[in-house]
């Protein structure tokens, strides 16, 4: 009987591996160079036979709606760290004077865990969740008098909505669990195995390029899917030696 040899749900999967046959596509010069195997069509080829995969084992639809989200979800992203930023220096300025009520509400609506440069998508998903939650309009009125602007109050809780369902399509999208027969099964190990030499090979070929390597790190291609590792189980007794 055919194992399951992949970790994630078979869309995250699919999708990570969907990711590194791109990168193969905006790389191909430096990595045929290499490997000759790898010269056009490969990557091309091997991108049609993911998404084949993902439209047999997951659904037709679903990696267009997947597409569509994930679009959503970054390009509400890129606009919200703006509003929040503005509106983070706007309760710093108009409470500059009342420090405990600006750190008071930098905690209630959840801007003390925002970062001045990079968050995950996960981090700007649960600031605004918190924002949503708890901008009423009686703290609205209140920031609106110390001098935060109404309408950027305003399109920031419509940009919080917005992320808030398009992560969640996005997610329940991604943790799709349809299981396949075993000639499928053994179609996406074939997959999986072939995207993670790879990676392996890669690796191999290019130490001292991290630039490449991060691009080819199939792990990270995972948890940008929204794999989450499972956390180590700690082995009480040491293994037997040889």
């Amino acid at each position: 009987m055919s194992e399951r040899l992949f970790r994630g749900t078979t869309s995250q999967m699919l999708l990570a591996c969907l990711y590194i046959a791109e990168r193969g596509i905006e790389n191909v010069a430096l990595l045929s160079a290499q490997r000759s195997q790898w010269a056009d069509p490969y990557f091309p080829n091997l991108k049609i036979r993911i998404t084949k995969a993902f439209d047999e084992n997951v659904g037709v639809d679903i990696l267009h709606q997947l597409k569509e989200a994930t679009a959503t979800v970054t390009g509400t992203v890129q606009s919200a760290h703006r509003s929040l930023m503005n509106l983070k220096a706007e309760i710093e300025v108009g409470f500059k004077g009342n420090p405990v009520r600006k750190d008071t509400l930098f905690t209630q609506l959840g801007l003390n865990k925002l970062s001045t440069h990079t968050n995950s998508q996960e981090s700007y998903v649960t600031v605004l969740t918190i924002l949503k939650a708890n901008l009423t309009p009686t703290v609205k009125a209140e920031l609106v008098q110390a001098g935060a602007s109404a309408s950027n109050i305003d399109t920031l809780l419509a940009q919080a909505t917005l992320l808030i369902e398009a992560n969640n399509v996005q997610e329940n999208l991604k943790t799709n669990r349809k299981t396949g027969n075993k000639a499928n099964l053994d179609a996406l190990n074939a997959i999986h195995d072939e995207v993670s030499d790879i990676c392996k090979l890669v690796n191999t070929y290019f130490v001292g390029n991290k630039m490449l390597l991060d691009q080819f790190n199939f792990t990270n291609a995972l948890k940008l899917q929204g794999y989450v590792p499972s956390p180590r189980k700690k082995n009480d007794t040491p293994p037997a030696t040889k």
